[in-house]
């Protein structure tokens, strides 16, 4: 039995639904993703580019209802750590949480960078003023870890204006790119998968597209800070796949419409982000708003990784299977402090190792390959701990097509993504990505083992359990 005093509690009841459907929007990143990826993925499907991240759409839903039964039975800041370790055992959870969260936690300093440097880029260029990229990325992370360290309130606040802004300001450019089609004219087909050069190209952009809804999981982390969570966290996990689904393929198909279907091998190969090019053509220096809305987005997403990352951290340490000190709750603000400026810390160091390294825009990619293969199997295991859950603890709720065949179904689309992604190996220095998965892996085990060696396997006991008295009694009646 775990012999540590209890540790103080989140803040509870403190959100409902807005804040936390857009806990998983802003860890989605909608402009960051659409921005980000378009030109790649016209690169790889050609016209039908936006057809890709209609199929990654139909992948990442199948996916995420699946594992929002788990969220509802098992609501706890550990988010997968907890949900791994109640189904298929704590040793895998451990190692779960640890390779997620310690993804989690580091991928914001990738994108706060990328994001800065190519925002610097068209200041000077558009404004002829010079700014430090490395200074602007910095003071991103810095404010996600203010935003993060003051409060679920604060932080759901701010992610629901921020989001909100990114979103409605590229659909309005969408918009404007249906109205006034460049090369081309009006057409509708780039919805149609058939319209690639090649299904290798049109799969690759499906594998890339599927990173770009990745952290609609995100909401699982302020379980313990939301108001029925049972019912609001499956919630806020399908809406938030479904509205951004619609976004990603309107945008995509939008911004292609707008700048030319007869043109896309320019589109294709631009160095500059054809968003910007666009909304140059029809908005004139209103083209700042994409600036905007690309920092937004960044902001967003850092200050939503912190999040989950740190209550993932909290969820861990509160059990014993990391350092206790991580599970500090800050008396004032509610808030595992200690995990978010550890979280800020790691960001930084891998952030900015990589991009002194390889470059910014490198180290982003980079990144997004090791997502995609920590997100595959992390979910590959979600997948497995439904059925187990359903077939051997929740037998009288056990549905075959959702809690079987849906599961087996998502993982074998799962594994098909992290093949496709590796088979054949991209260029340097993208092709050491999983590398970062490996080692993510290879350190989750020895500190699993260190735990084992020196005695401590009491968190075993607690690695499953859920925290939030509110909902734990009816989740297991």
């Amino acid at each position: 039995m775990n012999s540590n005093p209890p540790v103080a509690a989140l803040a509870r009841n403190a959100v409902g639904l807005p804040t936390v459907l857009m806990q998983s929007v802003a860890q989605i990143a909608p402009a960051f993703g659409i921005l980000s990826t378009l030109s790649f993925n016209t690169q790889l499907a050609g016209l039908a580019a936006p057809s890709t991240y209609l199929v990654a759409f139909v992948i990442a839903l199948m996916v995420a209802v699946t594992l929002g039964q788990l969220a509802r039975w098992l609501p706890s800041a550990g988010g997968f750590y907890t949900y791994v370790s109640a189904t298929v055992g704590p040793r895998s959870g451990f190692l779960v949480g640890w390779v997620y969260s310690g993804f989690v936690a580091i991928i914001p300093g990738a994108i706060a960078l990328y994001s800065a440097s190519i925002v610097c880029t068209e200041v000077r260029r558009s404004f002829g003023v010079a700014i430090s990229w490395q200074f602007l990325g910095l003071a991103l992370i810095a404010i996600a870890t203010w935003v993060a360290y003051r409060g679920i309130r604060v932080s759901g606040t701010a992610l629901m204006l921020l989001s909100l802004v990114e979103v409605l300001i590229l659909i309005a450019l969408s918009i404007g790119g249906l109205i006034s089609p460049g090369p081309g004219g009006f057409s509708t087909a780039g919805l149609n998968p058939w319209s690639a050069p090649s299904s290798n190209g049109f799969y690759l952009a499906v594998v890339f597209s599927i990173f770009a809804f990745t952290g609609w999981e995100g909401a699982a982390a302020i379980a313990e800070e939301t108001r029925d969570p049972r019912r609001q966290i499956p919630r806020a996990i399908f809406w938030s796949v479904t509205l951004l689904g619609g976004f990603y393929v309107f945008c995509a198909w939008g911004l292609q419409v707008g700048w030319g279907t007869r043109t896309l091998a320019i589109l294709a190969h631009s160095t500059d982000n054809p968003a910007l090019i666009l909304a140059n053509r029809l908005w004139g220096s209103g083209s700042a708003l994409v600036l905007l809305a690309f920092m937004n987005s960044a902001v967003a997403v850092c200050i939503a990784c912190a999040v989950d990352a740190s209550r993932n951290w909290f969820a861990m340490a509160r059990a014993g299977a990391l350092p206790r000190s991580l599970a500090f709750v800050h008396p004032t603000f509610q808030t595992p402090s200690r995990a978010v400026m550890v979280q800020s810390i790691v960001t930084l160091g891998v952030g900015f190792g990589l991009a002194r390294w390889i470059g910014a825009d490198q180290a982003f990619f980079v990144m997004g390959l090791a997502g995609t293969l920590v997100y595959a199997a992390v979910y590959c295991l979600g997948n497995l701990g439904v059925m187990r859950y359903f077939w051997r603890i929740r037998r009288d709720r056990f549905r075959p097509s959702l809690h079987l065949v849906l599961p087996l179904v998502s993982i074998a689309v799962l594994i098909w993504l992290a093949c496709t992604s590796l088979v054949p190996l991209p260029d340097p220095p993208v092709r050491y990505a999983p590398l970062i998965a490996i080692l993510l892996l290879s350190t989750g085990g020895l500190a699993l083992l260190k735990l084992h060696l020196d005695g401590h396997d009491e968190w075993k006991m607690l690695a499953g359990q859920v925290f939030d008295e509110n909902v734990s009694d009816e989740g297991r009646s």
